[in-house]
């Protein structure tokens, strides 16, 4: 698997806001701290190339809040690679003594992130993008450093199709029904909020028929650091009629590990689809399934 090479300065240093009631702290005392995204190799799930710095991910995201209430302190501030600033990656905040929680959020994709709360982290449209996370709490009072180290690590699973043989004429959708994850992050745990079925559609290009091995991936939370997920996968004409469905049953997901069905997707001899396991480590985690 192709690795991106992701390293990021995060300064926090300018917004004044939130209080802490909790009398060993003194709320006129503001304090700058600079959070620092440090290097981590990302193991690739979709076709990036390799780079260096904030622009690999195309949205960054931060919240800070209230440790004791996860009210957010001031508002939560996004930034996006596409509006080309010198400063993507840079976040200015200062806040008064008390007890905090960060969240730094990272995705791919056009979907819009919204954070009302450190427990629910959703994205537009119930959309799951390929999500990194950090989340740490921190006490600002006279003797925080005002350097931190920030690493954001991935916070979904993934479930890729390669489609062995031609696609063919006619096909215009695969259309995915998940079983088993969330559409919801809770940074505080790394997991998805509560369990929801997320069904979407994903489009075949036409540059896309006749070709073998196409790959589909997408993406999940998790309840817990490992769950067995039901994916129903519906291929559709474009009037919506199907061409192919089949359901992978139990399909063993984890956060950071993507899991690799293959196989002739369309064809009607059962015995093509019969599995095959395998692990390969070459993307930190990576399990494959040939069907």
């Amino acid at each position: 698997m192709k690795k991106v090479l992701f390293s990021a300065l995060i300064a926090v240093c300018g917004l004044l806001s939130a209080c802490q009631s909790n009398d060993e702290f003194s709320a006129a005392i503001v304090h700058e701290i600079t959070f620092q995204v440090t290097n981590y190799e990302q193991y690739d799930l979709d076709d990036f190339t390799r780079a260096s710095g904030a622009d690999a991910l195309d949205h960054l995201v931060m919240g800070v809040f209230d440790a004791a209430t996860d009210a957010v302190v001031g508002s939560v501030t996004v930034q996006n690679k596409a509006d080309g600033k010198s400063s993507y990656g840079t976040f200015s905040v200062s806040l008064p003594e008390g007890r905090y929680r960060a969240v730094f959020i990272g995705y791919n994709g056009s979907r819009a992130c919204q954070m009302s709360s450190s427990t629910n982290i959703t994205f537009e449209s119930d959309h799951v993008p390929h999500t990194f996370l950090s989340c740490m709490e921190l006490t600002v009072d006279g003797k925080t450093a005002q350097n931190q180290n920030v690493v954001l690590k991935r916070a979904v699973a993934a479930f890729r199709l390669v489609v062995k043989e031609a696609l063919p004429q006619g096909l215009a959708t695969f259309r995915f029904v998940n079983r088993g994850g969330g559409t919801a992050l809770n940074a505080q745990t790394g997991f998805c909020t509560e369990q929801k079925e997320r069904t979407y559609d994903i489009s075949v290009p036409t540059s896309s028929i006749g070709k073998s091995n196409v790959e589909i991936s997408c993406y999940a939370f998790l309840p817990s650091e490992e769950a067995a997920m039901n994916i129903t996968v519906n291929a559709l004409k474009a009037d919506g009629s199907v061409i192919k469905s089949r359901t992978f049953a139990d399909v063993p997901m984890k956060v950071n590990r993507l899991t690799c069905y293959t196989g002739n997707f369309f064809a009607e001899d059962e015995a093509a689809a019969q599995f095959r396991l395998s692990v390969d480590d070459a993307w930190s985690d990576t399990l494959n399934v040939s069907f």
